[in-house]
């Protein structure tokens, strides 16, 4: 009869999972960005200027704290844009981010969506935002009073 103390022990070692081998991070970045700042020429008074969309954009988006949104959110900063005072803020998986943005005295309302729903909600998509949309069907287009002035995707990779 043998113990189990004077027996030699063997080395046995952990098995390895594919998964603790390998850790991957998702990280997240705004691509295809598109902005027009005048998409309606024929419509007097819808010019914006670039940092007024790009703030539009930001501030709506900061009421949202998913790793996506968080880097949508860092990537309108280093554009220059400034978080504005907002209500009614709302979010839809099916219709996306809507909100009141203030700036000053203005008030205007901000769409941020699937190409198909705020296409039915705007004037017609311009040129370059259409060609976008026809290239990234996937990705949202921002409306600000009705009409669309941007384009972007969210892209995700894994390092």
């Amino acid at each position: 009869m043998r113990f189990l103390w004077f027996g030699k022990k063997k080395d046995k070692a952990a098995p390895v999972s594919p998964l603790a081998e390998e850790v991957r991070q998702e990280v997240y970045s705004v691509s295809g960005f598109i902005c027009e700042t005048n998409p309606d020429p024929a419509s007097r008074g819808s010019e914006l200027n670039a940092h007024t969309i790009n703030s539009a954009i930001l501030s709506v988006l900061a009421e949202s704290s998913t790793h996506a949104d968080l880097a949508a959110q860092e990537s309108f900063q280093d554009r220059g844009a400034n978080n504005l005072p907002n209500s009614d803020y709302a979010f839809t998986a099916e219709r996306g981010f809507s909100a009141r943005v203030s700036e000053g005295d203005i008030k205007r309302t901000v769409l941020i969506g699937n190409p198909v729903v705020i296409a039915r909600a705007t004037t017609p998509l311009c040129a370059s935002i259409k060609a976008a949309v026809m290239a990234e069907p996937a990705s949202f287009v921002v409306a600000i009073d009705g009409i669309a002035y941007a384009s972007f995707g969210i892209a995700k990779e894994f390092i």
